[in-house]
């Protein structure tokens, strides 16, 4: 599960939550990543799992992360060395914090929280990929085009975006 948490300010912007994981954490360490993401027990539901992940990785209560709604679902491949492709299947929720609310590390798998406006979201993603957990990439994207912050005006490969076929 993938967790786009953000709040909006007293001024109406929305600002969204970017983690970044721990520098020793076994894979993808340091680099940007979902405010809330894991992996998906067998045991579990999805929305138990997003309840269970929003408290674990960024101290958000249960009484604010049964908030949150699920939004898409992401798939894709990719190659891993001496096995071949493997498909992934995320599934995206929407989180809206009360604006005075801060999201803080709890676990030690993330390092650091930000609050981030849309725009300097789309900077990094842009500018900086490679520093970029690539499948939260992935969900950060469609947040910014579900939202309206993203559209075929500032993006040359929108329409492959919104397709899912960029490969």
């Amino acid at each position: 599960v993938h967790v786009n948490v953000f709040r909006r300010t007293d001024q109406g912007e929305t600002q969204v939550f970017v983690a970044r994981r721990s520098s020793v954490k076994q894979t993808f360490p340091g680099m940007l990543d979902q405010c809330v993401a894991g992996g998906q027990p067998f045991n579990m539901g999805l929305f138990e799992n997003v309840v269970k992940e929003c408290m674990e990785e960024a101290s958000i209560p249960e009484e604010i992360a049964k908030n949150a709604s699920p939004v898409s679902v992401s798939s894709y491949c990719y190659d891993v060395a001496n096995i071949g492709l493997k498909p992934e299947v995320l599934f995206n929720y929407d989180l809206e914090v009360p604006q005075d609310f801060q999201p803080k590390p709890l676990d030690g798998e993330v390092e650091a929280i930000y609050a981030w406006d849309p725009m300097t979201l789309l900077r990094s993603l842009d500018k900086e990929p490679e520093g970029w957990k690539t499948n939260s990439a992935l969900v950060n994207i469609d947040f910014l085009i579900r939202h309206g912050f993203l559209s075929g005006d500032e993006c040359p490969v929108y329409s492959q975006l919104t397709r899912n076929d960029l490969y």
